[in-house]
C-alpha cells in the first residue's frame, strides 16, 4: 500500500485586534514664577514655561510585541513553511488624529517559537496535529507623531502569509 499526500498549510491568526494602552497622566512642577502685574490689570513681563520641562519620557515611536496571535500547522515536503508579514494598511485613524504602523524589517516582523524572526521566515510545520502547532509573535512599531485624540483609533492592517515549501 501507498499513500500519497498534498501539501497543507493551515495558517491561525486574529482577523480583529485591540491594543489598549494603559492610561497615562502627569503633573509637574515648574517651581515658582514671577509676574509684574500694573493695576490695570496687565502684565509687564512674559514668563514662559521652559521648553525642556514640557518634555516627558513618551516617545512618538512605540516598538511593541504581540505574543502568540499566529499559529501554523501543515505537512509539505521539507517539513517547513515560509511565513512573511507585511503591513497592508499603515494609519489608524480617528478624525484628524492617526497613528501610523512603521513597516520594513526591525518595524513589523514575526518571531516563531523557534527563535526564528524576520519579514519572512522559514520554520517547521511538525504536522497537522494541534499541540504541536508552531506558535509565533508580531513585532511592531508605532508612530504617534500625528496622534491628536484620545480614544478608538482604527484601520491598521498586517497580513501575515504562510505557504509550504
Amino acid at each position: 500500500m501507498s499513500i500519497r499526500l498534498p501539501d497543507c498549510i493551515i495558517l491561525h491568526y486574529y482577523s480583529g485586534l485591540t491594543i489598549n494602552f494603559e492610561q497615562f497622566s502627569s503633573s509637574i512642577d515648574e517651581g515658582a514664577a514671577e509676574f509684574d502685574v500694573q493695576f490695570t490689570g496687565e502684565t509687564q513681563e512674559r514668563q514662559d514655561i521652559g521648553t525642556e520641562s514640557r518634555e516627558l519620557s513618551i516617545p512618538n515611536r512605540v516598538s511593541l510585541e504581540l505574543p502568540n496571535v499566529w499559529a501554523i500547522r501543515g505537512l509539505s515536503p521539507s517539513g517547513n513553511a515560509k511565513v512573511s508579514i507585511a503591513v497592508t494598511r499603515r494609519h489608524l485613524i480617528s478624525g484628524p488624529s492617526r497613528i501610523t504602523i512603521a513597516s520594513g524589517s526591525g518595524n513589523i516582523e514575526i518571531e516563531d517559537n523557534y527563535g526564528h524572526s524576520g519579514t519572512n521566515i522559514n520554520t517547521n510545520l511538525n504536522g497537522i496535529g494541534t499541540a504541536e502547532a508552531t506558535i509565533g509573535n508580531v513585532r511592531m512599531t508605532l508612530d504617534f507623531s500625528e496622534t491628536t485624540r484620545a480614544g478608538l483609533h482604527t484601520g491598521g492592517q498586517y497580513k501575515i502569509t504562510a505557504e509550504t515549501i
